[in-house]
């Protein structure tokens, strides 16, 4: 019996796509889920400029529909995946070997990216699990998203010298101006300084969770995948979702190097992220964020469990977050942190399980429309990040955040 046979028992999933079996020196599998996608073929050829590491590569696309996606994106679909499907069997790509898998008239309530990525990931670890490789490295990308020449290079770099089953890559993204215009690139620059933003501003308390968690821009051994239950098949988020379980089964082991370009482009495929809030932010003209004096309240919270451990200084706690979280809820899950903790490393290890990124994000969240703290200007505060570091000479806000973000 392979590794991965009890979880193709556990969970659902679809069956397999691809008859050809995968050769035994396959160490890297990119999966790439695409719907009506025009830029499809920049990434193939990005991914074919790349230069060559030992390892060899596959690269499965996952062309995949609803059943409410309009007819006409259908059949752009059945084109591009039979495109695909030639180019397959012709090795029309030298680097890696592809493979073209087609899904239609998924049910509204699977249908997304969530389930389009989950589709793809369960068929790399199958092939993974042909070969018995549970270290195989499975790699996440989008169909209009850009690598650099050196992204196998640093990908099998971080494999080598990282004891981690979980990577996740620094990106930067695009701003060719003769492919998107110049309102988008604007647009999607603010919200790269928000993402740097929010990560700085959870490393003002050595939050152990904060990663970015971008769909194009993580890779995760196959064993591991598994043991996660498998991406979740969610319409928007699941990247988010799927990286926060894994930070804390394992360390994360973050590329430094921006080896990924996400395109800045409008769209409406998913609820929220890139596409959604570079449309908002170009219909309204600004972009609000989370205020940095939140971020301070959380700082004095989570510096407060060393001491929680042994001592009542629930005082101490800023009263915004034992109202948020309830005296009543607070008291219970301290007890239960104290009680089944032998040390005090432990009961911070229990207080950050119930005190996740989940919960930060629904207490960011819970002020949205606060007047104690309102959202402030993206500008204001990247300025605020930057100044809390001791970067005090800016002038070019957007570098700057990046730099320090990279460098953290």
């Amino acid at each position: 019996m392979n590794f991965a046979a009890h979880y193709f028992t556990r969970y659902k999933a679809l069956p397999t796509f691809i008859e050809e079996a995968p050769e035994e020196e396959v160490g890297i599998i990119v999966i790439i889920p695409c719907i009506d996608e025009d830029n499809l073929f920049h990434t193939l050829e990005s991914l074919e400029s790349a230069y060559m590491v030992q390892p060899k590569i596959e690269v499965i696309i996952h062309v995949n529909s609803g059943e409410e996606t309009p007819q006409p994106v259908v059949e752009k679909n059945k084109r591009l995946f039979n495109y695909l499907l030639i180019r397959s069997k012709l090795d029309y790509y030298k680097n890696f070997k592809l493979h073209p898998i087609l899904t239609q008239g998924t049910v509204k309530k699977k249908a997304g990216v969530g389930f389009a990525r989950k589709t793809a990931m369960d068929e790399a670890v199958r092939r993974f699990d042909a070969i018995n490789k549970p270290d195989g490295l499975i790699v996440s990308l989008d169909a209009d998203t850009l690598v650099s020449k050196d992204y196998f290079r640093e990908i099998t770099k971080a494999l080598e010298h990282a004891k981690a089953d979980c990577f996740t890559f620094q990106f930067q993204h695009q701003s060719d101006r003769t492919v998107y215009p110049v309102k988008e690139i604007n647009a999607c620059r603010l919200y790269e300084i928000y993402l740097r933003y929010y990560r700085l501003a959870l490393k003002t308390f050595d939050f152990p969770f904060a990663i970015h968690t971008i769909g194009s821009c993580f890779a995760i051994r196959a064993e591991a995948y598994i043991k996660l239950g498998g991406m979740p098949p969610r319409q928007g988020g699941e990247d988010f979702y799927f990286l926060q379980k894994a930070v804390k089964m394992n360390p994360v082991y973050e590329v430094k190097e921006p080896i990924v370009f996400p395109s800045p482009r409008i769209s409406d495929r998913v609820p929220f992220g890139t596409g959604p809030s570079v449309r908002k932010i170009i219909e309204t003209g600004k972009f609000d964020v989370y205020s940095f004096k939140l971020f301070g309240l959380l700082k004095i919270f989570y510096e407060s469990f060393p001491a929680l451990a042994s001592e009542d200084i629930q005082k101490q706690i800023p009263t915004d977050i034992l109202k948020f979280i309830g005296d009543k809820q607070f008291d219970m899950i301290l007890k239960e942190c104290r009680r089944y903790s032998s040390s005090s490393e432990a009961f911070v290890k229990r207080m950050l399980d119930h005190f996740d990124s989940f919960f930060i994000v629904k207490f960011l969240n819970a002020f949205s429309n606060s007047c104690t703290y309102p959202p402030i200007d993206v500008m204001h505060a990247g300025q605020t990040i930057l100044q809390y570091y001791g970067v005090t000479d800016i002038d070019n806000l957007y570098e700057q955040i990046r730099f320090l973000d990279i460098r953290m």
